[in-house]
């Protein structure tokens, strides 16, 4: 019995490996399943880890490293079976042990930095012969002279500067080193999207494939930035705002990275209160909703959703936090 139960988990393996090898395939050759890949991919790893163990779910994806490094790049066939495998496992230990949508989020969005730290560094140290900084360097000088090209392109068809303004304030953020400062910001914050939208559709298809009992994800209306994450982010941003005072090397990078972060998280904290009001109290259909946010956030407007997001750190006024002291009655 335990020879045809070994036999029958090791077929099943088999055969998860296989799919993620033609997914890998699929990711690199297609182009726009490439896009499409980066959510769908952890899934066999989640799937794997789920009905087998940790030990097989790497057995597999050493299997299906190898095999798509033969078939297509070792490099590239590395980091991507890293990041993804990195994703699907993690995933998969919270679905198996029924941890909690933050911490799934949270422990997503730490794997999702990991994978796409590691993923640069091979990238800049192997294909560019670089260090990262000098690789991300690169980049943004190969961004300033797309911005450099598109503005000279408009200018000579004859665009006014004014409507231009975006694309100069840009390039000046570019050249002005501002971008790369920001960069850390932007890793945390895309993580966090990212890991979002993997979970949201890793969701949907394993129920599909009768997965059931999965943690239940926190509707955008109720979503609440814990008021102990926004005062750890405010703390280093008071520390990035005394070394900077201090003319200490790189303060600036935790200065802006920080500030960033925390006008993000104000950002998604009111965005969230107002679907919530539009949503239980003035009882709007979700696609009015949608275009009322469209238009809103992306305009002067939006700086109330970043009022309204600071407002609720300290009242709570949704009433979701039953440890939050202060309260309106």
């Amino acid at each position: 019995m335990s020879n045809k139960y070994n036999t029958k988990s090791l077929v099943e393996a088999g055969l998860l490996t296989a799919i993620l090898i033609i997914l890998i395939l699929l990711s690199f050759y297609i182009p726009i399943f490439s896009v499409a890949g980066k959510f769908i991919l952890p899934i066999p790893v989640v799937i794997l880890y789920m009905r087998h163990n940790l030990k097989n779910t790497i057995i597999s994806l050493v299997v299906t490293g190898i095999i798509t490094g033969i078939m297509y790049n070792p490099i590239y066939s590395l980091t991507s079976t890293i990041m993804f495998g990195l994703i699907g496992i993690v995933l998969g230990y919270s679905i198996k042990n029924k941890k909690s949508f933050g911490f799934t989020l949270s422990i997503l969005s730490l794997a999702f930095i990991l994978g796409t730290l590691l993923d640069f560094t091979v990238y800049a140290k192997l294909i560019n012969n670089t260090s990262l900084s000098e690789f991300i360097n690169q980049f943004i000088n190969q961004l300033i002279e797309v911005f450099d090209e598109t503005i000279t392109m408009y200018k000579n068809l004859g665009m006014p500067e004014q409507q231009l303004k975006p694309i100069l304030d840009s390039l000046e953020a570019a050249k002005s080193g501002l971008l790369l400062k920001m960069m850390p910001a932007f890793l945390i914050i895309s993580a966090v999207l990212f890991s979002y939208l993997t979970f949201i559709i890793s969701k949907s298809i394993l129920k599909k494939l009768r997965y059931n009992d999965i943690m239940e994800i926190t509707p955008i209306s109720k979503i609440q930035i814990s008021i102990k994450v926004a005062t750890i982010v405010a703390i280093f941003l008071l520390i990035g705002v005394i070394l900077v005072r201090q003319n200490i090397k790189h303060s600036d990078y935790i200065l802006i990275s920080t500030q960033l972060i925390l006008q993000y998280m104000f950002l998604i904290e009111g965005i969230s209160v107002a679907i919530f009001y539009l949503k239980n109290k003035f009882n709007m259909s979700k696609g009015l909703i949608i275009v009322i946010m469209i238009f809103t956030i992306f305009s002067k407007l939006g700086m109330i959703y970043f009022v309204l997001g600071f407002m609720d750190l300290i009242v709570d006024f949704r009433k979701l936090d039953p440890n939050r002291r202060m309260r309106i009655k």
